[in-house]
C-alpha cells in the first residue's frame, strides 16, 4: 500500500497537479473540437465519441476531486486512481489517434513525472510499470507496428518510462528533503529572531541602534520608557533627543560611562549614563549602538549617602565641641554677672560693653542649645498623616506671613491623596522651612515669582515637589546645602535645612535638590511608606482617642 509522504505538506502539489490535468484535458478538447469543425465533411463522429466520453469522465472526476479536495487529498486511493485513470486516458487517446504516429505519447511521461512528485520513487515506479503494461499491450495488439520495430518501440519506451520514474522520484525526494531543511532553518531563524526580540525588548537598559548618519534604526521598549515617548522614533536624528550626541560620536569619544542630562516631554529631569559602541562588520562601520540607563536615582542616592556620612562626621565632632564650649561659656557668663554686681561701673560705655558681652554669650549659648537639639536623636512620634492636608496648612501660614514677600504666586497641584506614618508637627516644620527659603530666594525680584507645589502617588511613593523661580544655587552650594551652620544668608544659623534633612531621615524619606543659577531651585521629597487602605478610618480613630 502506498501512502502520501506528508499529506499536509503535499496539498499544494496535489492541487497544482489537478490544475495541470484540467489544463491538458481542456487543450485536448479544444484541439478535438477545432479539428472536428474543420474536417466536418470527412469526420467520423462514431470514432471520436469514445474520446469525448473519456474527456467528460476526466472532467467529472477532477471536478469531484476539487469539490471535496480537503477530504479527497487525504485519501491516497483517490489520488492514485486519478493517476491510473490518466494512464488509461492517454492509452485510449493514443489508440484513437493511431499508435504509430501519435503525438500524445509524451503524456505518459508527464503523468509519471507528476506521480513522482507526490508518491516519490516507489509510486513513480509502480505507475511506470502500469504504463508499460498498457503501452506494451497497445503495441502488441496494434497491426500498425510489427516485427523488429515492435521490439524497439516497446524496449525504448519502457526504458524511458522507468528512467523518468526514477529521475522524477529522486528529484521529488531531494526537493522534499531540501524543503524540509529550509522549513527547519526558517523555524530556527524565526525562533532566534523571536528570542533576540524578547531579549532586546525585556532588558531594563535603553537600546538604540543608529545608522552612519546618526538616525535611529532600532529601539526597544526600555528606550521609549526612559525617553518618555509613546510613538515610534525610527528615522529621527539622535540629536533630537540628546543634544550634541552626534558630535560626541563623530569625535570617537567612546567612554566607558558618559553621563548626560535629559528632560522628558513631561518635564521630568533625568541623568542618563551611556555606553556607545561602533557597529562593525569586517572592520566596516555600519552604525552605532547606544545603551543607556536612568542613573538619576542612583546618583541621588550616592549624593545622599555622601551627604549623610559627612553630616554624621560633622555632627559627631560639633557635638563634642559644643559640650566643651558650653561649660566655659557658663563660667564666663557667671563671672561677668558677678563683676557687674560687685564693681561700681559708672561709665556708660563700660555698661554697654557688659550688656553686649552678656547678650552675645546668651546668643551663643542658644545657638549651642539649638545645635545640640539638632544632633540629639529625635523621638519618633508616628501617626497617620495626610500629606496634601499638611501642605495646604503650611501654605496658608506662609501666605498670611507679612514678613515674607507678598507678590509671590502659589501654583498648587496636590494629587497624591495618600497617607503616611509620620509626625505632623515635624513635617510642618520641614515644609515651612522650605517654603520660607523659596520665598526669600524670590524676594529680590521686583515682579515677584511663582512657587510651584505638587504632590503625586507614583511607584508606591508619595512625591512632593517644591519649585521656585528664584536666583538658584551653584553646584558648590548644592553640595553643602544640608551641612550644619552652612548658609548663604546674612542672618541665619545654617541649621534650618540641616534640621529638615534630619527630620526627613527619621521618616525614611529622601530629599533631592536641583538648581540652576538664574533659573530657580526644585526640591523633591519622596516618602516610601504609604498607608493605602483604611487610612482615614485609622486617622479618625486616633483623633477621637
Amino acid at each position: 500500500m502506498i501512502k502520501l509522504p506528508d499529506l499536509e505538506k503535499n496539498q499544494g502539489k496535489v492541487l497544482l497537479i489537478t490544475a495541470v490535468r484540467v489544463l491538458f484535458y481542456s487543450a485536448i478538447l479544444l484541439i478535438t473540437v477545432l479539428y472536428q469543425l474543420k474536417q466536418a465533411l470527412f469526420f467520423n463522429t462514431e470514432s471520436i465519441f469514445p474520446l469525448y466520453t473519456l474527456l467528460i469522465t476526466a472532467f467529472l472526476l477532477n471536478t469531484l476531486f476539487l469539490l471535496f479536495f480537503n477530504k479527497a487529498q487525504k485519501i491516497w486511493q483517490a489520488t492514485t486512481f486519478l493517476f491510473l485513470y490518466d494512464t488509461f486516458f492517454v492509452t485510449s487517446l493514443i489508440y484513437v489517434t493511431g499508435v504509430q504516429n501519435s503525438i500524445f505519447l509524451f503524456l505518459y511521461l508527464v503523468n509519471i513525472i507528476l506521480c513522482g512528485f507526490i508518491f516519490q520513487r516507489k509510486g513513480a515506479f509502480l505507475l511506470a510499470l502500469f504504463t508499460s503494461s498498457c503501452f506494451s499491450f497497445l503495441l502488441v495488439f496494434s497491426p500498425q507496428i510489427q516485427g523488429q520495430t515492435l521490439y524497439y518501440a516497446v524496449g525504448l519506451n519502457n526504458i524511458a518510462f522507468f528512467a523518468v520514474a526514477y529521475l522524477s522520484g529522486y528529484l521529488s525526494e531531494v526537493l522534499n528533503f531540501m524543503g524540509s531543511e529550509i522549513s527547519t532553518q526558517k523555524q530556527d531563524i524565526k525562533a532566534l529572531k523571536d528570542l533576540n526580540k524578547i531579549i532586546v525588548e525585556n532588558i531594563s537598559s535603553g537600546l538604540i541602534t543608529l545608522s552612519q548618519d546618526y538616525r535611529i534604526i532600532l529601539f526597544n521598549q526600555a528606550a521609549q520608557r526612559i525617553l518618555g515617548v509613546n510613538k515610534s522614533i525610527t528615522g529621527d536624528n539622535i540629536d533630537k533627543y540628546f543634544n550634541g550626541m552626534s558630535e560626541i560620536i563623530r569625535l570617537n569619544s567612546f567612554e566607558a560611562r558618559l553621563e548626560m542630562r535629559y528632560e522628558t516631554p513631561k518635564a521630568e529631569k533625568l541623568i542618563l549614563g551611556f555606553s556607545i559602541t561602533p557597529l562593525k562588520n569586517n572592520d566596516e562601520l555600519n552604525g552605532y549602538i547606544l545603551i543607556f540607563q536612568d542613573l538619576t536615582e542612583i546618583i541621588r542616592l550616592e549624593s545622599a549617602m555622601r551627604r549623610q556620612d559627612k553630616l554624621a562626621a560633622v555632627g559627631k565632632l560639633a557635638a563634642g565641641i559644643a559640650h566643651e564650649i558650653r561649660n566655659p561659656l557658663a563660667s564666663i557668663s557667671g563671672s561677668i554677672e558677678l563683676l557687674k554686681t560687685t564693681l561700681d561701673i559708672k561709665s556708660p560705655e563700660d555698661k554697654k560693653l557688659m550688656e553686649i558681652m552678656l547678650r552675645e554669650i546668651s546668643r551663643l549659648n542658644s545657638l549651642i542649645t539649638e545645635f545640640l537639639d539638632f544632633v540629639r536623636p529625635d523621638e519618633k512620634k508616628m501617626e497617620v498623616c495626610d500629606i496634601d492636608s499638611i501642605l495646604k496648612e503650611v501654605l496658608e501660614v506662609v501666605k498670611l506671613n507679612q514678613s515674607l514677600p507678598q507678590n509671590i504666586k502659589q501654583s498648587v497641584s496636590l494629587n497624591s491623596h495618600s497617607f503616611i506614618q509620620g509626625d505632623k508637627n515635624k513635617l510642618k516644620q520641614v515644609f515651612l522651612n522650605l517654603f520660607i527659603n523659596s520665598y526669600q530666594a524670590m524676594q529680590e525680584n521686583s515682579q515677584g515669582g511663582v512657587l510651584q507645589i505638587s504632590s503625586e502617588l507614583k511607584n508606591s511613593q508619595v512625591i512632593v515637589k517644591i519649585k521656585d523661580s528664584g536666583h538658584g544655587m551653584s553646584e558648590t552650594t548644592q553640595r553643602r546645602l544640608f551641612e550644619p551652620f552652612f548658609t548663604t544668608k546674612k542672618k541665619g544659623t545654617g541649621l534650618g535645612l540641616a534640621t529638615a534633612h534630619k527630620i526627613l531621615e527619621t521618616h525614611d524619606a529622601r530629599i533631592f535638590v536641583e538648581s540652576h543659577e538664574g533659573i530657580g531651585t526644585e526640591f523633591t521629597i519622596t516618602f516610601n511608606y504609604i498607608i493605602k487602605e483604611g487610612a482615614k478610618a485609622n486617622e479618625s480613630q486616633n483623633t477621637g482617642s
